[in-house]
């Protein structure tokens, strides 16, 4: 879907058209975008979207679920304590269905904005099987698919906020960055043997970032639903938005059931040198200037 920034309500409207779509269409289980609703900056001001775990999100959230039936999963900028997160809040139809995994890691400009939370449950036990989800950038590290491994997911939500590199990088490196992204899912199937399921913005990306130009670029879309032998069963492309519906098989093939292998914590996918250099540079510093910021704990109520 398109997602603006700071227009939550048109956000909300959107994906609430969405849902109700999907639902009629026979769907069980609803993945959105990260930030589907909150927008996507790397500026202070995007505090200004925060919310509490069980807040207007939530609720709106709830109530689709028991309206229709189903599951529905998405990605809140969440305000706790003395902390901001980005927390992927899944619901369903029954009184206590809610399920929550905060990302692992801030990664790059996203470090100056939030916090990542470390290693944290990843997979939902839920009546209709057990859940995985890994949040944007989380599934380019091994220790990602691990988290998914043991809990021993059933099928796997990659919810994205991914633009493609600003335009003043060469044609090679934004052609290598989509391409990676794109693989990402296939990889996953591989690797776990469970249906994967990709959902992503589409539409232009325009923000300032942290001392430099605007990032102006687009958001990869390319959704799609995967199964366990990441043959494609759904796709829609980079500059489309709309519902994908397909039917799956839950959980792993026979043939799969007896592979553990598990990963260190290094890169999972193939990202250059300098593209893994600049990103973990670029978090080290957001981490220390979201630590010390003043704004942020203002924006917290500290």
């Amino acid at each position: 879907m398109v997602s603006l920034n700071h227009n939550f309500e048109r956000n909300l409207s959107s994906a609430q058209d969405y849902i109700t779509d999907a639902a009629h269409k026979g769907a069980n289980l609803i993945l959105l975008p990260e930030f589907a609703l909150a927008g996507y900056l790397y500026t202070d001001a995007f505090w200004d979207m925060a919310e509490p775990l069980k807040g207007r999100t939530y609720n709106w959230q709830k109530g689709l679920s028991e309206k229709f039936g189903v599951y529905i999963g998405i990605c809140i900028l969440e305000r706790s304590e003395n902390d901001f997160y980005d927390t992927f809040l899944l619901t369903g139809p029954g009184k206590n269905d809610v399920w929550t995994h905060r990302k692992i890691e801030a990664p790059s400009y996203e470090s100056y904005l939030f916090k990542g939370a470390g290693l944290n449950n990843s997979v939902f036990d839920t009546p209709i099987g057990r859940i995985g989800v890994a949040i944007c950038f989380d599934s380019a590290k091994n220790h990602t698919v691990s988290n998914l491994k043991k809990g021993n997911a059933d099928i796997v939500l990659l919810a994205y906020s991914y633009p493609g590199l600003p335009r003043y990088f060469s044609r090679k490196d934004r052609d290598a960055w989509l391409e990676i992204y794109q693989k990402a899912p296939e990889i996953y199937a591989a690797c776990l043997h469970v249906p994967i399921v990709v959902s992503n913005k589409t539409g232009g990306f325009d923000s300032p970032v942290p001392f430099g130009i605007a990032y102006q670029a687009d958001f990869a879309g390319c959704s799609a639903i995967f199964n366990q032998r990441g043959d494609v069963l759904k796709y829609m492309p980079m500059h489309q938005a709309g519902v994908l519906v397909s039917e799956v098989t839950i959980g792993k093939e026979n043939n799969f059931l007896q592979q553990n292998k598990l990963y260190d914590n290094g890169w999972l996918l193939p990202y250059s040198l300098k593209t893994k250099v600049i990103m973990e540079l670029n978090r080290k510093i957001g981490a220390i200037r979201y630590k010390y910021s003043n704004k942020r704990k203002i924006a917290c109520g500290i």
